[in-house]
């Protein structure tokens, strides 16, 4: 194996990394995608206001690939993930174990900041790199999509009313909260993964470090449908997005157009911060809400897979041995 070294990024990285951007975004044949540029990059990752970070893997001191990445939520576990918005190596430089070792580092830094998870995305065509996933002890979420509102869409939702039955929500609601949350496990089938616990949830949405924010619908004076949602990230457009982690109504309360004012409501967040887009999730199995998201102008992304690295995997993949130039 060749020797390379893996490092934080640094201010002065920003050309190349804006070089390895667009070459990934070549071999994803997505090269139309790529809008924005390097100077919002800079800004977004050693500004005042950080919304990601960034690695490089430099052999004979030429950078041969990166990773940028930025945190995320689990209100299921209450703790907060790394979310691996790319990972690229050049070709020529594959095969020699630096994939795999990015991975390693990410993954012993979300054990470091006693993260939940580490995720990404995979397109469903690349079976080699679906395959070294696996190897590594990723899970693919074959049933689950990505859901995005962006451009003219995104504009669109954002135009619509909100609703005066939303607000967003304070610390005395964390009791109204979680027992939502935990109807939604059930409602997902996913009781069985729901470990977290108010206390964890309250100092990560209103604490010192926060992760993640809500909101709640409300009818009479009644919680009845709520969202939760964090910042995310896309290096194609160099802007910052929200990410919704879960939005949920009551079944008594729905088809009332709480979901669609919930994301409006999000959308117009969106706008307000300068984001590019706001997704989430759905099942592939909730045939409603897929025909509810795009009525209203999302994309739901067929060819695009969830990886996530948990539980023992996770730790596995952190105590894993690193090759000797890892800096």
């Amino acid at each position: 194996m060749g020797e390379f070294t893996i490092r934080a990024a640094t201010p002065t990285d920003v050309p190349v990394l804006f070089e390895l951007i667009q070459a990934l975004a070549e071999y994803e044949k997505l090269s139309h995608a790529v809008t924005g540029n390097p100077e919002a990059l800079k800004e977004h990752l050693f500004g005042a206001k950080p919304y990601l970070e960034a690695i490089l893997a430099e052999s004979a001191g030429k950078a041969v690939g990166f990773a940028l990445f930025f945190p995320n939520y689990s209100t299921f576990l209450t703790k907060p993930g790394i979310y691996l918005e790319d990972l690229f190596v050049l070709p020529e430089f594959r095969r020699k174990g630096i994939g795999k070792a990015i991975l390693q580092y990410l993954a012993q830094l979300a054990v470091e900041r006693d993260c939940g998870r580490l995720e990404w995305s995979v397109l469903d065509w690349n079976e080699p790199a679906i395959a070294f996933y696996k190897r590594m002890g990723a899970s693919i979420l074959e049933a689950n999509r990505i859901c995005r509102l962006c451009d003219e869409s995104l504009t669109q939702v954002a135009n619509g009313a909100s609703s005066l039955r939303l607000r967003p929500s304070v610390v005395e609601d964390i009791p109204i909260i979680f027992p939502l949350l935990q109807r939604k496990a059930e409602f997902d089938k996913k009781l069985d993964s729901f470990t977290g616990n108010p206390d964890t949830l309250k100092e990560h949405v209103f604490g010192q470090r926060t992760y993640i924010e809500a909101i709640l619908a409300e009818s009479e004076g009644q919680a009845v449908g709520f969202a939760t949602f964090c910042h995310n990230y896309s290096t194609f457009l160099t802007q910052p997005g929200l990410y919704v982690d879960d939005l949920f109504v009551l079944p008594d309360y729905r088809r009332q157009g709480l979901g669609k004012a919930m994301l409006t409501y999000l959308a117009q967040l969106v706008r307000e911060r300068n984001g590019g887009r706001l997704e989430w999730l759905v099942a592939v199995w909730n045939q409603p809400a897929i025909a509810f998201y795009e009525k209203i102008g999302a994309s739901v992304l067929p060819d695009w897979r969830i990886c996530r690295v948990t539980g023992d995997s996770l730790t596995q993949l952190a105590s894993s041995t690193f090759p000797d130039k890892i800096s």
